[in-house]
């Protein structure tokens, strides 16, 4: 991960993923467009080259083929959503930074991919309860941002069944003891 993404992540607090990961992250909103595109096309046959050979009449299509575009939309939303950091209002120093980072991946068993002095890129296997997740962390000046969400390296999933909850959940508690043990003062809970 380059310095300019990381700092982009800072800005706008968003992960930043490669175009790769970003198809495996919205490929869902796909199959949910595929009934509408062959609709479309049975109407370009329909009206315009008048091949059309199909058994619904121009009514079924325009009615019920459309109905798949209300989940795309709303996956889009979700996730788009997931992409957003959650803010821990933290302030530690690198050591407890990279100690609860540690005890963290320890727990949940996490691998390591990447690990500078403000950012770790690490990813759960998987399990019963997952296919495994991609976390990214970044301290930042009095805070931390924390995502994760289902690996986009892995296969395409749309449900951590809870394993983001957990994965923030378990990092933020270790963080704040090791930001307590360090004598450094948390400015709140995030949400």
């Amino acid at each position: 991960m380059t310095s300019h993404s990381v700092q982009k992540m800072k800005e706008t607090e968003t992960l930043v993923l490669t175009k790769g990961q970003l198809f495996w992250h919205y490929c869902i909103i796909l199959l949910f467009l595929i009934p509408p595109v062959m609709t479309m096309i049975d109407v370009y046959k329909y009206y315009v080259t008048n091949t059309y050979q199909g058994v619904r009449s121009i009514d079924e299509m325009m009615t019920w083929s459309y109905l798949p575009l209300i989940p795309a939309v709303a996956f889009y939303f979700i996730q788009k959503t997931r992409l957003k950091f959650r803010v821990i209002p933290v302030a530690v120093d690198s050591e407890a930074f990279r100690n609860a980072v540690k005890e963290t991946a320890e727990q949940l068993e996490w691998e390591i991919l990447e690990q500078k002095t403000n950012l770790i890129i690490a990813r759960s296997g998987f399990t019963w309860r997952s296919w495994g997740e991609l976390i990214t962390i970044i301290r930042d000046k009095d805070r931390i941002l924390f995502n994760s969400i289902c690996d986009p390296d892995n296969r395409p999933s749309v449900a951590s069944w809870g394993m983001n909850k957990v994965n923030l959940k378990t990092f933020e508690q270790s963080l704040r003891l090791k930001a307590a043990n360090s004598g450094f003062a948390s400015a709140g809970r995030s949400e």
